[in-house]
């Protein structure tokens, strides 16, 4: 084991493969995650080199987890928050190894054309899925043979879950870093069509929040002028790609709405499709989707997220200080009825589906405040390291993607999340200066 812990090649194989690592499930990633958080501890006490340690986004993210044991002590189950609470170290920690050896330029440069081999992957495999549709089952089995549970009209890709769009979202602007205005005309045209296929893809896949980040970080990244005649080119060729799509993909016009609220599911569709018995005959079926965007905006407050928010919010009114604890929003919404009232469309939720709400509710004010200076602290670092202004924007716009406040979000304690998300802001902080050569 020590001899694998010196020998850090088998360190930067993880880190380069860690995008296709995250394909296997939540297990896996999180093993790797945590071992290379304790080699890079063995690796500075060895060598009693302990700058990289010293480093404001660092101690916030110490001061964080404290907080976090702190609030334990107060919880309404003490079990679920000091188990939550004690091992979320790993993730602050996975970022700093990932910082620290991705600071070798060539190691970061194969890191992130591994990425862009990956969101290409992920996008003929999901494409290969969208397009494998019938009216009667919906999207049916990826390359892999891997079908798509849980909401219809959504596609897994090569996923367990329902994430192909979030993941393409989150790597979109790190691969960007290859794009370059000096690039021969053949690879220009070619990254023109891998990046509007990439975006199509992601509004193909009916994550919508995925979408309006993307979007949200597109328009950001206008005001950089080495981008923006390719962002320019890139959003008309992926507009004409999604409206010839949507006028001609069966998912977006063989039904008929019944109902349609905010709730949710709460769009109630009625599919036609030939029968299997007897084609010449029409058969149908109901089904209940995720609720339109319109109908969510105009009624938010009884949407599946404002309950969820809602209940969040009142959550923490009840307790200001401390929150209810760590990972106690489900705990607490079904086992205090008090409660049922801010949800009434809704059954508990797993978790508050807000990293500020969350961090508000289950930490209370002062570990909200604290959650809140850790992303400040961590795009200061960014802004303020001597690495070039597009390096700077590019790495700027994926935590803004990440961490945009107004968005619904996983969990920040959740393994599988926290780990794509950790192993993106340790590239992000990468580039800030370089920790030691000889990695």
């Amino acid at each position: 084991m020590i001899n694998i812990f010196k020998n850090y090649k088998y360190i930067n194989f993880l880190i380069y493969i860690f995008p296709f690592i995250l394909i296997t499930g939540p297990a896996l990633p999180d093993i790797i995650l945590t071992c290379t958080a304790i080699v890079l501890i063995y690796k500075t006490y060895i060598e009693k080199n302990y700058e990289i340690f010293n480093q404001t986004w660092f101690k916030v993210g110490v001061l964080l987890w404290l907080w976090f044991i702190f609030v334990s002590f107060f919880a309404y189950n003490n079990y679920l928050s000091f188990i939550d609470s004690i091992i979320f170290i790993r993730f602050i920690i996975f970022i700093l190894a990932v910082q620290y050896f991705l600071s070798n330029n060539k190691i970061r440069n194969n890191t992130i054309k591994i990425i862009f081999v990956f969101s290409i992957f992920i996008t003929i495999d999901s494409g290969y899925q969208f397009f494998n549709y019938d009216s009667e089952t919906g999207f049916k089995n990826d390359i892999f043979g891997i079908e798509p549970e849980g909401l219809y009209g959504r596609i897994s890709g090569p996923f367990k879950d329902l994430v192909p769009g979030s993941v393409l979202t989150k790597f979109f602007f790190i691969s960007l870093i290859l794009y370059s205005s000096n690039l021969e005309k053949y690879k220009k045209i070619t990254a023109l069509i891998i990046f509007s296929t990439i975006i199509s893809l992601i509004f193909f896949s009916g994550e919508r929040v995925a979408f309006a980040t993307l979007l949200l970080g597109i328009l950001i990244l206008f005001f950089l002028p080495k981008f923006r005649i390719f962002i320019i080119l890139c959003s008309v060729f992926s507009s004409l790609f999604i409206f010839i799509v949507v006028n001609s993909h069966p998912i977006f016009n063989d039904y008929t709405i019944i109902q349609s609220t905010s709730q949710h599911e709460g769009l109630l569709i009625q599919k036609t499709f030939p029968c299997k018995n007897d084609a010449n005959k029409t058969c149908s079926k109901k089904i209940r989707m995720q609720p339109r965007f319109i109908e969510v905006v105009k009624d938010f407050k009884n949407s599946a997220y404002g309950e969820i928010y809602n209940t969040a919010l009142n959550m923490w009114k009840d307790n200001k200080f401390t929150g209810v604890g760590l990972n106690n929003f489900s705990f607490v919404c079904n086992n205090f009825k008090k409660y049922d009232k801010f949800h009434k469309h809704t059954d508990c939720a797993t978790h508050p589906h807000n990293f500020y709400i969350q961090a508000l509710a289950e930490s209370g004010i002062i570990g909200f405040f604290i959650f809140t200076s850790l992303i400040v602290t961590l795009i200061i670092s960014i802004l303020k390291s001597n690495q070039e202004t597009k390096l700077k924007f590019i790495f700027v716009i994926s935590l803004v993607v990440v961490f945009w406040p107004i968005i619904s979000t996983g969990s920040f304690l959740k393994n599988w999340h926290m780990a794509l998300v950790s192993y993106l802001i340790g590239i992000c902080l990468s580039n800030i200066r370089s920790w030691d050569k000889k990695i």
